[in-house]
């Protein structure tokens, strides 16, 4: 099909173009709300400030297709390729991209906001400066298979209260994202980078972190029950009120963490690095502390009955008011 009968053919009224052939075809900046270009080779073409609102482009083919700026609210690109795309600043408020292939796209700036993104492939994606509040990524097991967003840049990106629970982000860049109250329960996050992210009330319960740098992470009231964070860097991060209980955060480097009324009930903190960290009032019932490093470190009403201290460094320590692992209190 000719672009030029495209265009009139829509301007008549008509909105069914489904499977036509149009690679490289050049739609820019032309109003095309509505239009139905479900399963349509669409490769290589170019949609720059196009106007797709509820447009129907589910299983079409848009590698390599240019979208900068394009409005696609509420558009259905479900099993949609968008492989390598360029979605600069385009805006998907509510669109439905589940299953579609986003790898390697450029999605700097996008809006994302309350889209469907389940069983999402997004593996090496930019996302720099992308807004996905309220988007959904869940899996759903027997459903929906964890997002894919495996080494994804997502840094500074907005995801505050986003459902991100199985997902894997494993090596994807964070680095001053905005997780608020986002859902990471299950989640993949080993060896992604989260410097300076701001946590608070995020949801890793059962998450593994590995080797996450989380340094600087603002995590206050955090939820990390069973959550694996061992060799994370939590250096200078705040887990003021969070839960860690039953967390493995052996070899962890918390250096002058915030750890203040948290609670660390049979965490395993051996040979963790806790130099300097504030402990002040935390619960570490039971917690194993087997040749950690508390050099320093701030314990001042803490709670550390039944715990295993063995070959802990405690030099210089705070323990004053400090409830023993033998149940005795500390003088101070």
């Amino acid at each position: 099909m000719e672009l030029n009968e495209l265009l009139l053919r829509y301007e008549a009224g008509e909105t069914n173009f489904r499977g036509e052939s149009l690679p490289g075809v050049d739609l820019s900046r032309t109003d095309l709300i509505g239009i139905d270009l479900q399963t349509c080779d669409l490769s290589g073409a170019c949609f720059i400030l196009t106007y797709l609102n509820r447009a129907n482009l589910s299983h079409a083919n848009l590698q390599g297709a240019r979208l900068c700026g394009a409005n696609l609210s509420q558009a259905d690109l479900l099993h949609a390729n968008l492989q390598d795309a360029d979605l600069h600043g385009a805006v998907l408020y509510g669109a439905d991209l589940r299953y579609a292939n986003l790898g390697l796209a450029s999605l700097l700036d996008v809006n994302l906001i309350s889209a469907d993104l389940r069983q999402v492939k997004l593996a090496g994606a930019n996302l720099q400066g992308a807004c996905l509040r309220g988007a959904n990524l869940r899996y759903e097991r027997r459903v929906y298979e964890s997002a894919d967003l495996r080494g994804a840049n997502l840094q500074n990106a907005d995801l505050r209260g986003a459902n991100l629970s199985g997902a894997n982000l494993s090596k994807a860049n964070l680095r001053g994202a905005n997780l608020q109250e986002a859902n990471l329960h299950e989640a993949t996050l080993a060896g992604a980078v989260l410097i300076g992210a701001w946590l608070k009330g995020v949801f890793f319960t059962d998450a593994d972190l590995e080797g996450a740098d989380l340094t600087g992470a603002e995590l206050t009231d955090g939820k990390l029950q069973r959550a694996n964070l061992s060799e994370v860097n939590l250096t200078q991060a705040n887990l003021t009120s969070a839960n860690l209980t039953d967390a493995k955060l052996e070899r962890g480097i918390l250096v002058r963490t915030t750890l203040k009324l948290a609670r660390l009930n049979r965490a395993d903190l051996s040979r963790a690095d806790l130099r300097w960290a504030d402990l002040e009032e935390a619960s570490l019932i039971a917690t194993y502390l087997g040749r950690a490093d508390l050099r320093q470190a701030n314990l001042t009403q803490a709670n550390l009955a039944q715990a295993e201290m063995s070959s802990a460094n405690l030099h210089e320590a705070k323990l004053s008011g400090a409830t023993m692992p033998d149940g005795s209190t500390h003088d101070g």
